[in-house]
């Protein structure tokens, strides 16, 4: 985080910020990471292959002032968790990794349920799903709306679903293009500054993409549910792109 911090205060503009991000060591190496494996969490099997299980960790952010323990460790739980529900697990539990690190569990119905954080095809809607209950990070989740989504997930109405992280939207996207050499084409918000839509801490959890015949049924599931969901744009062959804003093509970021 350390890395993604620095280049956010260096940039005044989008662009400058993604060109910084093209160069980071920090990005790379999580980008490897999903390239290698694209899920938000390990898959284990337990009992002889009976059971599979999701694990999920998150580091908790460092205290500070701003940032007392108990809000480092609700951020951190929040990030575990929607983890375990983006890869379609029913969750079951958290706990302590160490002083640092939370773990959220969570079992699959089968092997085969396990959901990618990678966009899947070219042309797939892209929508954003959940909100915090309030502005800061440390708020407490609604836990109907990750539970929704998960059954979305297992009921196979969504194609990727990727947890967007402290280092915001942007770097979400980037990290969902990245393992298939995708791009994405979205609309910026109304609401916000360019840079802090992109780059600063997202409201929502997940950034979901679904194809064209599930889109609807998807939708109208979220919506009667009382969940959040706002559409973002769409998966493109390669191009990352915003409004009329091109930030390049997926290759140069990994």
């Amino acid at each position: 985080m350390e890395d993604y911090a620095n280049m956010r205060a260096q940039a005044e503009t989008p662009k400058e910020a993604a060109e910084l991000l093209k160069g980071s060591k920090e990005q790379k190496k999580i980008l490897s990471q999903y390239i290698k494996s694209p899920f938000d969490c390990e898959i284990e099997r337990v009992a002889k292959g009976v059971f599979v299980l999701g694990v999920a960790e998150a580091e908790t952010p460092e205290v500070s002032q701003e940032c007392d323990a108990s809000k480092a460790i609700t951020i951190a739980t929040n990030e575990a968790v929607t983890k375990i529900a983006c890869a379609g697990a029913r969750f079951l539990t958290t706990k302590n990794v160490n002083d640092s690190k939370i773990s959220a569990i969570g079992s699959f119905v089968s092997s085969k349920a396990v959901n990618p954080m990678a966009f899947q095809c070219k042309g797939d809607t892209i929508y954003l799903v959940g909100k915090r209950c309030g502005e800061e990070l440390d708020c407490e989740m609604e836990p109907s709306y990750l539970y929704r989504l998960q059954r979305c997930i297992e009921e196979g109405l969504v194609a990727s679903a990727h947890y967007i992280s402290r280092r915001g939207l942007f770097a979400a996207l980037i990290e969902a293009s990245a393992p298939h050499s995708l791009g994405f084409d979205i609309t910026s918000d109304a609401e916000l500054e360019d840079m802090e839509f992109l780059f600063g801490e997202s409201p929502y959890f997940a950034l979901v993409t679904v194809d064209e015949e599930q889109e609807n049924e998807f939708v109208d599931t979220l919506f009667n549910n009382n969940v959040p969901v706002t559409l973002l744009g769409h998966v493109t062959k390669g191009e990352c792109r915003m409004d009329e804003l091109s930030f390049g093509n997926i290759e140069e970021y990994i």
